[in-house]
């Protein structure tokens, strides 16, 4: 089900930075640079070394995986490891975090038998977007990988999940599930959403939206995302449902699985929300479990409604080039919340 699924977020906006052509009519805005927090252990980037030390004074490693101007990155930090975030006490207490940066060439060492440098881990990683954060258990193999911004609530969970050492008990997923408020968020309607219960009968492009009372993010993508009109004009090229994830009413998969929302979502891995997976020709192409800005969310849904996925091994190779095709149209991108 992983199969070419990119969990995307929050962020290719290195290529939207390094590949801008300087002979092009518009120009990319809405970068947001950034620092690790001082309070971040000076590695030697030797992570066995790093795991007993950790285990020392019964930590956790955590990888913090960002990229230069990164929007996403920059909201994570402030909002939970920055002097003053709430969460921040707890995670410096707990937790040995190193910042890695996706395109940087510092030697890494991953284990007795493994060096690489910081690219090259990213790439084995198939890291598609930052920040991306690596938690390592106390054997130094990774336990949690959390793809994308997360906002406090949600981070909190994560992090009393590594904590607790509740990874030997269950899955990440199983325990979110055991925790979250179910009664924070009531699910809205809109015009887009069809209420289809078969989808084994939809050939063409399809996104699939999981939510729940326990959703941070929904009134964001209600009430920003998809009232953006260009968001919208993608989504009217694919058919879209949404679900209660929470639910166990019958419906059938694309493949034609009869399931329900709470069960395929659970198969899925697919704990955060609003989860979206988009499909095209009955099968997964790539999924939204991250927030994503509008110009990234929009040109996620082209690259599955336009079938540029068969052109393009991954979002990111189709990124480079969209970018430049739009800025050289005159076109200003704004890779910022404000777009």
């Amino acid at each position: 089900m992983y199969k070419k699924s990119l969990h995307i977020l929050s962020v290719f906006v290195v290529s939207l930075f390094l590949a801008t052509n300087l002979q092009a009519a518009g120009k990319v805005t809405g970068g947001s640079p950034h620092e690790f927090p001082g309070w971040f252990k000076q590695s030697f980037l030797d992570f066995a070394e790093d795991v007993e030390e950790a285990k020392d004074e019964d930590k956790h490693v955590m990888l913090f995986m960002s990229l230069s101007f990164c929007p996403y990155c920059t909201k994570m930090l402030n909002e939970n490891f920055e002097e003053g975030a709430k969460l921040q006490p707890y995670i410096q207490d707990n937790f040995d975090v190193i910042g890695i940066d996706i395109k940087g060439a510092r030697e890494l060492y991953i284990d007795e038998d493994t060096t690489m440098i910081e690219r090259e881990y990213a790439a084995h990683l198939k890291v598609q977007y930052t920040p991306t954060i690596l938690f390592l258990n106390q054997e130094n193999e990774v336990v949690v990988r959390v793809n994308g911004y997360r906002s406090p609530e949600n981070f909190q969970h994560i992090v009393d999940f590594v904590k607790n050492k509740e990874y030997e008990n269950m899955s990440l997923t199983e325990y979110v599930e055991k925790v979250k408020n179910k009664t924070f968020y009531t699910l809205k309607e809109n015009k887009m959403f069809q209420d289809i219960k078969d989808l084994s009968k939809i050939d063409g492009p399809l996104a699939v939206i999981f939510e729940d009372g326990s959703c941070t993010q929904c009134d964001y993508l209600h009430n920003k995302t998809l009232k953006n009109e260009e968001v919208q004009k993608e989504l009217g090229k694919v058919t879209v449902v949404r679900y209660d994830a929470t639910s166990d009413e019958q419906i059938i998969t694309p493949s034609g699985e009869k399931t329900t929302p709470k069960k395929w979502a659970k198969d899925m891995i697919l704990d955060y929300r609003p989860g979206i997976v988009l499909f095209d020709k009955k099968k997964e192409i790539v999924r939204i479990d991250a927030l994503l800005y509008s110009f990234h969310f929009k040109e996620l849904v082209r690259y599955v409604s336009g079938g540029y996925y068969e052109q393009y091994h991954t979002f990111l190779d189709y990124l480079g080039p969209r970018q430049d095709e739009l800025l050289q149209q005159g076109v200003d991108i704004d890779i910022s919340e404000k777009y």
